[in-house]
């Protein structure tokens, strides 16, 4: 699929988020952590609020990606990014959700606990990657050194 889109599939994921946002009142759960909102009877009891969660979820799964896709090879780089992202929609998520600080709407904070969790699956595919690629990389170094060195060397006078 073209990247033009991908781009478009992800601001229309986001609009459509927005707009099941705008059918339902805003959420006013006690949650402990994010993730109890994944709770069987949260969701069922939330359907507008669970579909919006997910779709801004997938969004947010795929903007990053879908920046990624821009720089070839770095396969470390792009483990480190989504690590670090991953790790800091985490955090944020935990703190809007235990403090009760409503900085932003309970379902971004659910949309972002939710992507950061899936983010980190494709961290691990990154460093997979990435240490295939790098030892791909040493073995046909060596290989292109060993062939240097046998290669028969011819004398000119």
């Amino acid at each position: 699929m073209p990247k033009e889109y991908t781009l478009i599939a992800i601001i229309g994921l986001f609009l459509l988020g927005y707009l099941l946002d705008a059918l339902v009142d805003p959420l006013t759960l006690n949650l402990i952590t994010p993730y109890h909102f994944l709770q069987t009877e949260h969701m069922l009891k939330f359907p507008f609020t669970t579909a919006s969660v997910i779709i801004k979820s997938i969004a947010l799964i795929l903007s990053p990606l879908w920046l990624m896709g821009f720089v070839k090879n770095h396969y470390m780089g792009k483990f480190a990014t989504l690590l670090v992202l991953a790790s800091l929609m985490q955090l944020y998520a935990l703190q809007e959700v235990a403090t009760n600080a409503q900085i932003i709407p309970l379902e971004w904070s659910l949309s972002l606990s939710i992507a950061g969790v899936v983010l980190l699956l494709p961290a691990v595919l990154f460093f997979i990657r990435g240490i295939f690629s790098s030892l791909r990389q040493n073995l046909s170094t060596a290989k292109m050194e060993e062939a240097i060195i046998s290669e028969p060397k011819i004398e000119t006078e």
